[in-house]
C-alpha cells in the first residue's frame, strides 16, 4: 500500500502579472492556482505520488476551479471545504522573474479540525504544514497545531516549511510568527526554508551556525534552498550544498513547493523514512532541486510543475 502526503494551509487563486513590470506597473494578469501547501500536494501527484488536501476555498466560481483543478490532479479533497468566499494573491512579477505579493484574503483561514477524518491518517504516512496564512488569526491556526499535536502523539513523519510573506506577516505579527515556526521546527522531521527565512527565525547570518541552532530545537533534517546555488541540506548537523541545474528563470512561483513536494514523495515511498541517510538525502535533494529549477521556466505554479516524464524530456534536452 502507497503510503500518502496530508498537506494543510490554503488553495488560493494566483493573479499573476505576466508582462513583467510588477504590481504597481502591471496591466496583463493571467488566473492560476495557487497555495503554497497546495502546490506542494500537486508537485507529488505530478510525480505519481498521493496526496490529500486539507484546506478550505470558497464557496464560489473561484473556489470551484480550484478543487475541480486537483480533482484533475489526482489530489483527494475529501476533507476540503467550499465555504465563504475564494482567497486571492496577487503575484507581481519583475524584470527578472522576482516576486512581489499582495493578498486578498478570503475563508481559507475558517479550516476547522472536525474537517478532518483522522481514520485516514496511519503511522506510515506523512503531513506537511505550510504556513504562508496558516499563523495568522482565525480557526485554521488552531487547526494546525492540533493536527501537529496529532502528528506528535501518533508518530507520523512531519515536513514543515514557513512560507514566509512580508505582505501577511506584519511587523507586528513578526514575532508571533517566528515563535510558531519554531514550535513546529522544534516538532518536525523535516522543514525546509528559504535564506532569508533561516536568517529571521535563528538571526544568524552564517548558514551553517543558523542550521545547527535549527537542530538544536529537534528537527533531523534541514533544507536551506539558495535559489540557482541549490540547497543546503543538513541532516544531524552533517552538511552540504546540492547544486541545482541551470534554467532561464521566467516565473519563481511555486518552485520551493515544488521542491518540497519531490522530497515528499521520495519519503513517502520510503519504509524507514526517519532514518534516512546522507548519501540518500543527497539523491533526494538532487531530484528535487531539478524539479524545483524547472518549475521556474514557466509562469504559474501548478502549471509549471513537472511530471517524472517531463523531466527526463527536459534533462535529455540539456
Amino acid at each position: 500500500m502507497n503510503n500518502n502526503v496530508f498537506c494543510i494551509g490554503e488553495l488560493l487563486i494566483d493573479m499573476v502579472c505576466i508582462d513583467n513590470k510588477g504590481l504597481k506597473d502591471g496591466e496583463k494578469f493571467e488566473k492560476k492556482a495557487g497555495g503554497a501547501p497546495a502546490n506542494v500536494a500537486a508537485s507529488i501527484s505530478k510525480l505519481g505520488g498521493n496526496a490529500y488536501f486539507l484546506g478550505q476555498v470558497g464557496n464560489d466560481f473561484f473556489g470551484k476551479f480550484l478543487i475541480e483543478l486537483l480533482k484533475d490532479l489526482n489530489i483527494n479533497t475529501e476533507m476540503a471545504v467550499e465555504k465563504g468566499s475564494t482567497t486571492i494573491a496577487l503575484v507581481g512579477i519583475d524584470a527578472n522573474g522576482e516576486r512581489n505579493f499582495d493578498f486578498l484574503r478570503g475563508s481559507d483561514g475558517e479550516y476547522s479540525f472536525d474537517n478532518i477524518d483522522l481514520s485516514r491518517i496511519r503511522s506510515s504516512d506523512i503531513i506537511h504544514f505550510g504556513s504562508a496564512t496558516g499563523f495568522l488569526d482565525g480557526e485554521l491556526k488552531n487547526t494546525y497545531f492540533k493536527l501537529l499535536k496529532y502528528s506528535k502523539d501518533n508518530n507520523i513523519y512531519v515536513s514543515f516549511d514557513p512560507n514566509y510573506r512580508d505582505t501577511l506577516i506584519t511587523a507586528d505579527k513578526l514575532d508571533s510568527f517566528i515563535e510558531d515556526s519554531i514550535k513546529f521546527i522544534s516538532n518536525s522531521d523535516f522543514t525546509k526554508l528559504s535564506d532569508e527565512e533561516l536568517f529571521l527565525i535563528t538571526k544568524e547570518k552564517d548558514i551553517t551556525i543558523g542550521v545547527n541552532k535549527l537542530h538544536e530545537l529537534g528537527v533531523r533534517v534541514v533544507a536551506i534552498t539558495l535559489g540557482a546555488e541549490g540547497t543546503y541540506l543538513s541532516v544531524n548537523g552533517i552538511n552540504e550544498i546540492i547544486p541545482s541545474i541551470e534554467v532561464k528563470q521566467i516565473d519563481s512561483t511555486g518552485a520551493g513547493d515544488a521542491l518540497v513536494g519531490a522530497v515528499l514523495k521520495k519519503l513517502a515511498d520510503n519504509k524507514d523514512k526517519k532514518n534516512v541517510g546522507f548519501e540518500e538525502w543527497k539523491n533526494i535533494i538532487s531530484f528535487a532541486n531539478k524539479v524545483g529549477a524547472i518549475t521556474c521556466t514557466n509562469y504559474g505554479a501548478i502549471a509549471s510543475m513537472p511530471t517524472l516524464s517531463e523531466i527526463n524530456n527536459y534533462l535529455n534536452v540539456l
